[in-house]
């Protein structure tokens, strides 16, 4: 199989026990729309000149939604580091939760996706000459595609895409 992308999350929840919940079953959602091996190997092949069918992790992702308080605190920032020795992206995003405090579910997923695919972008592209055997300017579009079914909850159960041309 062509698994080239992981992502997990860590999450403080929220400030309510509701809330919390909502934001567990969005990060879910997100998390296992991105890692369905399905959707990843059918586009391995146009991402990869190498060895489409060798799984390999390019792009190695946590989420952390945590109360802002407890951002600042630890003086917690998001950052990115391509590590060469592994041709591997390693991108660590710090959302913060209170943002998404007076969203309903719907809003929340819209809002958490925007944020991730926005900084992901950035940093994926910023970091395009550095990819050993990965077209990360064929993969954004493809991205792009992604989250947005995730923002229109297109996919069943947070995966198994029907389809996945950009």
């Amino acid at each position: 199989m062509g698994i080239f992308f992981k992502i997990t999350c860590e999450s403080q929840g929220a400030k309510t026990a509701e809330k919390a919940f909502i934001n567990n079953r969005v990060l879910d959602y997100i998390l296992n729309s991105l890692n369905d091996y399905t959707w990843q190997d059918q586009i391995s092949s146009k991402l990869r000149t190498l060895n489409p069918q060798y799984s390999h992790i390019t792009l190695g992702t946590i989420l952390r939604l945590f109360l802002s308080k407890n951002i600042e605190a630890g003086n917690l920032k998001s950052f990115s580091r391509y590590v060469k020795k592994d041709g591997k992206l390693v991108i660590d995003q710090m959302l913060v939760a209170d943002k998404y405090e007076s969203l309903s579910e719907d809003a929340t997923r819209q809002a958490i996706c925007d944020e991730v695919y926005n900084y992901f972008e950035e940093v994926i592209l910023k970091n395009k000459a550095k990819f050993q055997d990965f077209d990360a300017v064929s993969f954004v579009p493809l991205l792009k595609k992604g989250f947005q079914d995730i923002k229109e909850k297109n996919l069943q159960n947070g995966g198994n895409r029907l389809e996945t041309q950009g």
